[in-house]
């Protein structure tokens, strides 16, 4: 008996051992497992529906419960709760999630939603904006609006000149060129290059060149300025050499802006220019001029025309039925012999043209430099000049004459010698060649012809020396037997005679007697002929008195009161006296200051042809 009781305790231990393990795995899935409903394939977890872990960071936003704060977490406690009600409504949470699920995969398809189911989209980042390219046209350049560019820093290697960027009330900013102080008024002349293509370059446009767009146009205005005349060089380098650049000067107004042109047409290295030297010529030690810039223009010769304003004198009507001339003579004096600078004398010369305004002007010792002076700056647009110089770079004797008023019908210059249709030849006991430039004209309001001589004879000795005498006549006799082709045209000779029209004893030189057919002339064939023209000093109703007749400076006496041979001119206006009048005739003594205009007065008469 004993036996069978000790057998029965292992079975009911295994028993309640099993017991207990079931009872612990049956409590565990009640409380983690809901219910599965009817139809569904297996059981759901509480998290949220898988379709979400397929949401991208863009569309998160648009799925999160109002009231919540974007990345916000949720607490076990709401979790459990979500569990609880998901329990107690087993059919909602599958219907949900397939919705939420739908919606979400839409979301993920769709990366950027529509405009207005976002109300305050999150703005994209945004690159740094590239720079505008400035509004500067290299043909047309704003110098105002190019100095927010660096403009200045391309104007270089300034003289006696400052260069900044001012305010001005009609153009706005400008450029403005201020002259400084000026140690020799000689030598010293205010400029500075401006480099436009290093410019142009520098902010990435192309440039226009002379060789396409040769006549430049500046907009400017002069304060201050005595001279008023301003230069443009083209140049390579600031090393250019006189024969690698043209010079061009014009005329600027005081006080009042203005455009002035400026013709490089005949360069024939237009394309390699790369700088102007700008020259603002001034009054001789003068400072604190202004020359205002505005713009630089480059054009063609088409567009050029706008802007080319022509500087003109009225032609005033002939009186009577005659043809009114009136003619200036005068030996300027090379700018060697003168300490003047040119551009003052030039100045003083222009301001006598304004106030007599001649119909013709003949000139000696006009050197290279003074041509250029005389083209650019003294003889407006009303004005065309001709004659060539007596040797290579030499001095001329040309005509100007007024193209408005005038036709050349021809014109030439001969050499006063043996052979006067050679270049350059000269009598022998001569200093320098001598020369004769003449034109042939026609009234166009009259029809009325006429023949002009202008010449510079020699000057060798004194007017009482034996070689000077006779070389001066055989000069004359060559302009004499020259004159006789043209008839009874009537003929005017103008010029600086280097001789007197009597001697201390009060004889008439043979020269003087030749001209004014006190005694004839013999031809190279033998025949003798009169040339018969008159002095205009004495033929004039209105004339200078004897006392101050010279027009040479140093024997100009304003002060004299008796004749004094030694003091008659020797610079001279001949004219054909059986066809045209003299009506007047003055000299002129101009200086400014201690500058004197020349070393000879200016000789102008009035004339009618008849």
């Amino acid at each position: 008996m004993k036996s069978k009781k000790r057998a029965r305790y292992p079975e009911m231990t295994v028993s309640l051992v099993l017991m207990m393990i079931l009872a612990v795995v049956l409590g565990a899935c009640a409380a983690n497992v809901s219910p599965v409903p009817e139809g569904t394939k297996g059981p759901v977890p509480e998290e949220t529906p898988l379709a979400t872990d397929y949401v991208s960071e863009e569309t998160a936003p648009a799925t999160e419960e109002p009231g919540k704060t974007p990345g916000e977490t949720e607490g076990p406690g709401e979790a459990t709760q979500k569990a609880d009600d998901a329990t107690e409504k087993p059919e909602e949470p599958t219907e949900k999630a397939g919705e939420e699920t739908e919606k979400a995969t839409e979301a993920a398809e769709t990366v950027t939603p529509e405009p207005e189911e976002t109300a305050a989209p999150t703005p994209a980042p945004t690159e740094a904006p590239t720079p505008t390219p400035p509004v500067i046209d290299p043909e047309n350049i704003d110098l105002g609006r190019a100095a927010d560019y660096g403009v200045l820093t391309y104007f270089a290697s300034p003289k006696c000149l400052s260069a900044e960027v001012v305010n001005d009330g009609a153009e706005g900013r400008v450029l403005a060129l201020k002259t400084g102080s000026v140690g020799s008024s000689g030598t010293s002349t205010p400029q500075i290059f401006f480099k436009y293509k290093d410019f142009c370059n520098s902010i990435g446009l192309s440039c226009a060149t002379l060789d396409l767009k040769p006549f430049v146009v500046l907009k400017v205005k002069a304060e201050n300025y005595s001279g008023k005349v301003m230069s443009l060089m083209c140049a390579t380098s600031t090393g250019e050499t006189e024969t690698l650049r043209k010079e061009v000067f014009r005329f600027v107004k005081q006080g009042e802006w203005q455009y002035i042109l400026f013709d490089f047409s005949g360069l024939s290295y237009g394309k390699n220019v790369t700088m102007f030297r700008i020259i603002p010529e001034q009054f001789a030690g003068g400072n604190n001029e202004t020359l205002l810039i505005s713009e630089i223009k480059f054009l063609t010769q088409d567009e050029a025309a706008t802007f080319a304003n022509p500087d003109v004198y009225e032609i005033k009507a002939s009186s009577g039925s005659g043809a009114d001339i009136k003619i200036l003579q005068f030996n300027i004096q090379t700018e060697n012999g003168n300490s003047t600078p040119v551009r003052v004398k030039s100045d003083m010369f222009r301001q006598l043209l304004d106030e007599q305004m001649p119909d013709i002007v003949a000139m000696q010792e006009v050197t290279t430099t003074w041509r250029k002076w005389l083209d650019a700056f003294v003889f407006n647009d009303s004005y065309a000049g001709f004659g060539e110089p007596r040797s290579t770079g030499g001095e001329a004797n040309p005509i100007y004459y007024r193209k408005d008023k005038f036709d050349l019908l021809e014109s030439g210059t001969f050499w006063l010698s043996e052979t006067p249709d050679v270049a350059g030849s000269s009598f022998e006991k001569a200093n320098y060649p001598r020369i004769c430039t003449w034109g042939r004209f026609r009234d166009k309001a009259t029809g009325r012809e006429f023949v002009h001589f202008n010449t510079h004879l020699d000057h060798t000795g004194n007017n009482n020396s034996t070689d000077g005498n006779t070389i001066r006549k055989e000069q004359i006799k060559v302009i004499l037997r020259f004159s006789r082709r043209f008839g009874d045209t009537p003929i005017f000779l103008t010029g600086d005679l280097n001789n007197r029209r009597t001697t201390s004893s009060g004889e008439f030189y043979a020269l003087y007697k030749m001209i004014t057919g006190k005694s004839k002339v013999e031809d190279l064939d033998g025949t003798k002929f009169k040339m018969k023209l008159a002095d205009s000093r004495d033929g004039a109703p209105v004339t200078v008195d004897e006392n101050h007749a010279s027009t040479m400076v140093s024997n100009y006496d304003a002060n004299g009161s008796s004749y004094n041979p030694a003091k008659e001119p020797i610079d001279y206006i001949f004219y054909s006296s059986e066809t045209t009048d003299a009506r007047t005739y003055e000299t002129f003594l101009i200086n400014r200051g201690s500058y004197w205009i020349s070393d000879h007065l200016p000789v102008l008469g009035t004339f009618t042809i008849r």
